[in-house]
């Protein structure tokens, strides 16, 4: 019976290893920079998500409640009524703010708080250390609702926040929340006038973060 014989089977040469893991390498080098614009602007998106949602949900807690609701910002984590406010605190605490023409028991508790952002991203948000919303559901002024802070509206009606990152991360992502004096609250790109086409931006472009 006759066999033929067979080329003895061989691995990758030095050369063709080489080769190959330039090519892995290239690839991932090129690809680097996208990835990080990605990661950077999902942060920034879920910190102006987070932030919006706790509006509302502040908002919505005044009106049910039909009194007066602080939402504020404060470097206390630990959940406390009355903690003191920061406009560059980490975390949020939303609560009842004493209406005089109500009976009822003073507070002995937060509505709700969290966190604005986590303590290893690089999100910074500038804008309003406190945020009062009336039994209607629209900001009002409020002198010193707590300790450090005081609700204001501004002559236009709207109180804004900027969502930005630290990263150096090419085509980030520029966003802001809006609360306006109509009690709309909206995330959106501030570098997007809104329209019918640019569904997802602002009432102006660019327009400053307000205190």
């Amino acid at each position: 019976m006759l066999r033929t014989k067979g080329r003895a089977s061989r691995g990758f040469s030095l050369i063709e290893l080489m080769i190959v893991l330039a090519i892995i390498g290239l690839t991932t080098a090129l690809a680097a920079p996208t990835m990080r614009s990605w990661a950077t602007n999902a942060q920034i998106r879920t910190a102006g998500s987070s932030l919006s949602t706790s509006l509302r949900n502040a908002q919505a807690q005044a009106i049910n409640s039909y009194q007066p609701v602080v939402f504020y910002r404060t470097d206390d984590s630990s959940c406390a009524l009355n903690s003191a406010a920061s406009a560059t605190g980490r975390f949020w605490v939303v609560q009842l703010i004493a209406n005089p023409l109500i009976t009822q028991p003073a507070p002995t508790q937060p509505l709700q708080c969290g966190s604005v952002t986590d303590a290893t991203s690089n999100i910074t948000i500038t804008g309003p250390t406190a945020v009062c919303f009336g039994p209607n559901g629209r900001p009002v002024m409020l002198n010193a609702p707590v300790a450090g802070a005081s609700c204001n509206v501004n002559a236009d009606g709207n109180s804004i926040y900027w969502i930005d990152s630290s990263s150096t991360a090419a085509n980030q992502k520029k966003l802001s929340v809006w609360v306006t004096l109509g009690g709309t609250v909206r995330l959106c790109d501030r570098e997007r006038l809104l329209s019918d086409s640019e569904p997802d931006g602002c009432e102006a472009v660019n327009k400053a973060a307000t205190e």
